[in-house]
């Protein structure tokens, strides 16, 4: 039950990490100033609202938010609206420098540090869900942690694990990566007409995988993993090797 509400709780720990990087909607109110000739201000963020109020030059505006290349703002008059990056590209900041804006390509991508992800898939035909968090050390390295929750027809499994991950050629569209990493398993049966018993093995696995930059602070992720359960005993003479292959996404920081 315990592992079941901390994944619970990650999960949309998750969910409300992804809704606000979706919406980037940005909570520090900015002040500029109108450096074009004018700044059209439309009734919803995209080109086919229409223009309802113009700002002149000189005049100030506040940037309340913003919602993928458009920007709400607010007049001198109180008059809010949506604004196109475009234009807002030429207004000025309070100390008269030109606005700059974050570049969230495959360039941010590549330097990124920190990366959060939730997956779905199969564990040994059983579904899985994962959710983990990653530190990039350099373009090629990078160490992972990684809670997952999977229940079967005949049992239920919890499971973490700690990866090192390489990325050989982090440049490419579809970038190759290997995990390599140790990690332990918690596996409750249900009931059955035999007393069930609850098995805890550690386990070391290999992955393949690949990394797709999707937009913004989003990728995709495709990855296949072998494991090896050290679960030898006097009643079982050789480890278990099981299968998981599970595609999600993550944003990164």
């Amino acid at each position: 039950m315990k592992t079941q509400k901390l994944l619970h709780f990650a999960c949309l720990f998750l969910g409300l990490v992804f809704s606000s990087c979706a919406l980037a909607a940005d909570e520090d109110e900015i002040s500029l100033t109108i450096a074009d000739p004018y700044i059209e201000m439309r009734t919803g963020p995209g080109s086919s609202y229409p223009i309802f109020h113009v700002v002149d030059r000189g005049e100030n505006i506040i940037v309340l938010k913003r919602k993928t290349t458009w920007y709400k703002i607010r007049a001198a008059n109180d008059k809010e609206g949506w604004a196109s990056r475009e234009q807002m590209q030429k207004t000025l900041l309070p100390g008269g420098d030109q606005l700059q804006f974050e570049e969230l390509n495959q360039d941010a991508f590549r330097a990124r540090n920190w990366e959060i992800g939730v997956t779905g898939g199969e564990l040994e035909d059983a579904p899985i869900t994962s959710v983990y968090g990653a530190y990039n050390f350099t373009p090629n390295f990078s160490t992972e942690l990684t809670l997952g929750h999977s229940v079967g027809n005949v049992s239920s499994s919890f499971l973490y694990k700690f990866n090192l991950l390489m990325q050989p050629f982090p440049n490419w569209d579809y970038s190759p990566f290997f995990t390599l990493g140790l990690g332990n398993i918690d596996v409750k049966p249900s009931a059955t007409l035999i007393e069930p018993s609850d098995k805890n093995n550690d386990f070391s696995h290999l992955g393949l995988g690949i990394r797709k930059y999707l937009s913004r602070r989003f990728m995709l992720r495709l990855e296949v993993s072998e494991y090896v359960i050290f679960s030898a005993s006097n009643e079982q003479d050789e480890n278990e090797e099981i299968s998981e292959w599970k595609l999600g996404f993550a944003i990164f920081f």
